[in-house]
């Protein structure tokens, strides 16, 4: 139980990456703070928290990207538990398209959620992480090592967090407070299916698999293992790393291009 009466905020958690993180802490003891858009996704993600043994759990319901919302989570967490040891910035949007057609609305939206979201959330929990010497884990993407068609503005988003990682370690480190992020490689998951259609989708998940050197896409179950990891004691040596947790796909940019 490596994480065993440890609160933890996750973001973007009622799907995908961000269950899988939030059902790995609950196998490891954790309490969760989960916030999502979507009610019914969350009060699910719940009911397997607590298959894997954790009753602890808080449902915020808002959007991640309003001021009054992050604030209100902070509050809600800190009613509830007292305390906050950890922070995932998950919460991210994908919409991808070429930059002659790439609109400002659709910029101006995956910054709000992508970057100024995790920086004022982050500004609001540090305090609290600070007295617990705590963690901070950033979802990146393994697109800020490689060059893929249609992508520019959402890579520039996730290179906004790798910079953002690196730099909130080296100011919260004299705390006691590690910052780390994850670059998932492609894990198919109902964000892509927003993304794309299934036709498409079902293209993407073959091509990503012969692409990737390990043989298969990734799971959310792979990256929540990744962040138990970070926030453990075992990492305790690790701070300010941008750690790719994509099956060797960023090694394979000549392929996908």
């Amino acid at each position: 139980m490596a994480l065993s009466g440890k609160v933890a905020i996750i973001t973007g958690s009622s799907s995908g990456i961000g269950a899988g993180i939030a059902v790995a802490f609950a196998k490891e003891g954790a309490k969760l703070s989960l916030t999502g858009r979507n009610q019914k996704n969350l009060e699910e993600v719940v009911k397997e928290c607590k298959k894997a043994g954790c009753q602890d759990v808080l449902i915020n319901l808002g959007d991640i990207a309003k001021d009054a919302f992050r604030k209100t989570l902070v509050e809600a967490t800190m009613k509830k538990f007292g305390k906050i040891d950890i922070l995932v910035n998950n919460a991210g949007i994908c919409d991808l398209s070429p930059l002659i057609s790439t609109t400002k609305e659709q910029y101006d939206r995956m910054m709000a959620v992508n970057v100024e979201a995790p920086l004022f959330l982050t500004k609001l929990v540090a305090p609290h992480l600070i007295k617990t010497k705590g963690n901070v884990v950033n979802t990146s993407s393994c697109a800020t090592s490689m060059i893929i068609p249609n992508s520019g503005a959402y890579i520039m988003t996730k290179a906004a967090i790798d910079t953002f990682t690196r730099y909130l370690a080296q100011e919260l480190s004299a705390h006691g407070v590690r910052v780390n992020s994850i670059n998932p490689g492609y894990v198919p998951t109902n964000v892509m299916s927003k993304v794309f259609t299934k036709e498409v989708s079902e293209q993407m998940d073959k091509a990503m698999t012969k692409a990737t050197p390990i043989g298969r896409t990734g799971s959310p179950e792979d990256m929540g293992h990744a962040v138990v990891f970070l926030v453990s004691d075992k990492a305790g040596f690790i701070t300010g790393e941008s750690v790719r947790v994509d099956g060797g796909l960023s090694m394979t940019t000549p392929a996908l291009g």
